[in-house]
């Protein structure tokens, strides 16, 4: 009886491990083959211009400063206008900075703050304020890397 009971849980074990990974399976394929994002963009159209110094950010709790954030950006234009983000940068930092520290003030740096929804968030929010001191020459900002370090 003994043997059974250890043979069901055996089989009841790896029943749950084969369904638990057939539900966190990648989702990214398609019958073995990578899904591949169709864009309108073409590399010649496009330029990049990576912002001279990064971006450090206080991570606070109450009144004391719990951690640094340190992020590093590039911007992504039309071709030809990578003269005009350089001469922006000031304003552009000044904005930034303030799109990233309400981001660490709502806890955006926080826990997972690498996932999908949370980066995308964050580089949509940069992106817009990109454009409204730029324009539509400016299609998109890129968070080249991101740091935290905790106190």
């Amino acid at each position: 009886m003994r043997i059974l009971i250890i043979l069901a849980c055996a089989l009841m074990s790896a029943a749950g491990g084969a369904s638990a990974a057939w539900f966190m399976r990648d989702d990214t394929t398609n019958n073995g083959a990578a899904i591949v994002e169709e864009t309108d963009r073409s590399p010649d159209l496009y330029g990049f211009v990576e912002l001279q110094n990064q971006f450090v950010i206080p991570l606070t709790q109450g009144n004391d400063v719990s951690g640094l954030v340190a992020v590093s950006l590039a911007i992504e234009g039309e071709k030809g206008k990578e003269e005009t983000i350089l001469y922006a940068e000031p304003l552009l930092r000044d904005a930034f900075l303030r799109v990233l520290f309400e981001h660490a003030r709502a806890n955006g740096f926080r826990g997972d703050f690498t996932n999908s929804s949370s980066m995308s968030e964050l580089r949509n929010r940069l992106t817009s304020a990109a454009q409204d001191l730029l324009g539509t020459g400016v299609s998109g900002v890129l968070i080249t890397s991101v740091t935290r370090q905790d106190f």
